[in-house]
């Protein structure tokens, strides 16, 4: 039996799995999309790669998320085509933040349509967590981890991408989703935190 993910000896290596999860995840979507498979890989299986992985560490803490890689896998998708469906909206508002502030194209483009997919995946993974969180809490915390994962994966990407051989691309995608993992776990510490004195404890692994 496990206690739950605010337990005395959890919260700590629960961090470091959740974190690296993501990590992992990130770099294995990275280095397929440098590598060929870019469409593939960003619209179908980053929510796939990312929600199974995040699920190998969440499914330890909390009962009954056998559906998180597919909820995350979806909600990815459904992001994606948003976001490829609305090109005409977010591409002015792109361009006038480069213009207004500087920086460069590619920084604003991933700050604004970063946390699309981020959400979108995220509401169905609040679905699957039912009531432990509530929707609005994992989604304010999905936004912000998804801004701060464009914009480091823009500015990482700007400074040693064009220097890195193809087969690392992906450390800067992961070191991205690193970011969100941190952002995201240290959220997940506190939002699953059981009432004091509740003593609930969690023993499915499903």
């Amino acid at each position: 039996m496990t206690r739950a993910v605010a337990g005395q000896a959890q919260p700590p290596l629960f961090l470091l799995m959740w974190v690296l999860a993501n990590l992992l995840g990130g770099f294995v979507v990275g280095f397929l999309e440098s590598n060929g498979m870019q469409f593939a890989a960003t619209l179908v299986l980053t929510g796939a790669v990312l929600g199974t992985l995040q699920w190998s560490v969440l499914r330890h803490t909390v009962q009954q998320v056998r559906w998180w890689p597919w909820a995350s896998a979806l909600g990815w998708i459904v992001g994606s085509l948003v976001l490829s469906l609305s090109i005409d909206l977010y591409t002015p508002l792109v361009n006038a933040l480069w213009q207004q502030f500087g920086l460069w194209e590619v920084f604003w483009l991933n700050l604004v349509t970063g946390p699309v997919p981020v959400l979108t995946m995220a509401l169905a993974q609040a679905l699957v967590l039912n009531r432990r969180i509530r929707p609005s809490q994992w989604l304010l915390v999905n936004l912000a981890a998804g801004v701060v994962k464009g914009g480091v994966g823009a500015a990482m990407c700007a400074a040693v991408c064009p220097s890195l051989p193809i087969a690392l691309v992906g450390i800067v995608n992961g070191v991205a989703w690193t970011t969100y993992g941190v952002i995201t776990g240290i959220a997940l510490l506190y939002l699953l935190k059981p009432p004091q004195g509740s003593g609930e404890e969690v023993c499915d692994r499903t």
